[in-house]
């Protein structure tokens, strides 16, 4: 009977270590999970995909509240309040005139455009850096689908230019969709101050911060939900940088592939006459 039991337990013993060890085995390393994470989402911005959103945008004096619409020709808004309080009759007569120009005017709309592929650029270069740049470990149990990384920056990793330089700067923590491989926030801050050229050309200084939150609005789609940054330095030839703004989205639903610049000025105009968003706009505080 000893010898027999002695046996079971020897069995299961190594069943279970045998599991544990296939578990554990089985969990994918930090820096893969990052780098399906970053592929998808790389992917996800190659699609084109356009959404009508709210926004309550504080950016230095500026805080408004604001419907936006994507189109091919680049985003169009209209502001809805300012400092939580509806447009006057003054303000919305030239809110319209600079829709009307805008959509009417050849040309009015590059200027958009180009500020909005700059950013993209920019956004899609600093993705394919994450999964090189910082080195990951998971930071505690996965809550469901998410699981929180921390990330400090990879020794190993050379930055390339003053944008990569500025991010590879960064200590924070990164929540992501381990199922569907969707990034759901980033949190970062500044370790150091960053100089460029020795600080004669310029630099940042240590201790900004940034977060973004990331929102699944469909079944395959996700949006840019909170963008909150707080930066500060100076820059030869640009005097001084400031990045001091925070600007979170709500309401995303899709708007027509090929939605004309009228028929998304009417979705503005629409949207103007919704009631109050003073609670939305308490949210920011």
């Amino acid at each position: 009977m000893h010898l027999r039991a002695s046996f079971v337990v020897a069995l299961f013993g190594l069943g279970l270590a045998t599991a544990l060890g296939q578990s554990r085995a089985s969990v994918e390393s930090p820096q893969q999970l990052v780098a399906d994470v970053m592929y998808n989402e790389l992917h996800d911005r190659q699609v084109d995909s356009f959404w009508e959103y709210r926004s309550v945008r504080v950016c230095g004096p500026q805080d408004i509240v604001r419907e936006q619409v994507e189109t091919s020709q680049g985003p169009i808004f209209r502001v809805l309040e300012d400092h939580n309080h509806p447009l006057d009759a003054q303000q919305r007569q030239k809110e319209d005139q600079r829709l009307q120009d805008l959509t009417t005017r050849p040309g009015a709309m590059t200027n958009a455009l180009q500020d909005h592929l700059k950013d993209e650029e920019r956004m899609e270069r600093v993705i394919k850096m994450l999964p090189d740049a910082f080195l990951y470990e998971y930071d505690g149990p996965a809550e469901g689908d998410e699981v929180r990384l921390s990330y400090r920056p990879n020794p190993s990793y050379t930055p390339q230019g003053y944008e990569a330089r500025v991010v590879h700067a960064l200590s924070g923590t990164l929540v992501v969709n381990q199922r569907l491989k969707r990034m759901v926030s980033m949190k970062g801050q500044m370790l150091e101050r960053v100089d460029f050229g020795y600080g004669l050309i310029g630099y940042i200084d240590k201790g900004g911060t940034f977060e973004v939150r990331r929102e699944q609005v469909s079944e395959t789609r996700w949006k840019t939900s909170l963008v909150d940054v707080h930066i500060q330095g100076r820059v030869f030839l640009l005097h001084t940088v400031g990045k001091d703004q925070r600007e979170e989205r709500t309401n995303f639903h899709p708007v027509p592939h090929d939605i004309s610049l009228s028929a998304a000025k009417q979705l503005l105009d629409q949207a103007a006459g919704a009631p109050s968003m003073a609670a939305l706009t308490s949210s920011k505080h």
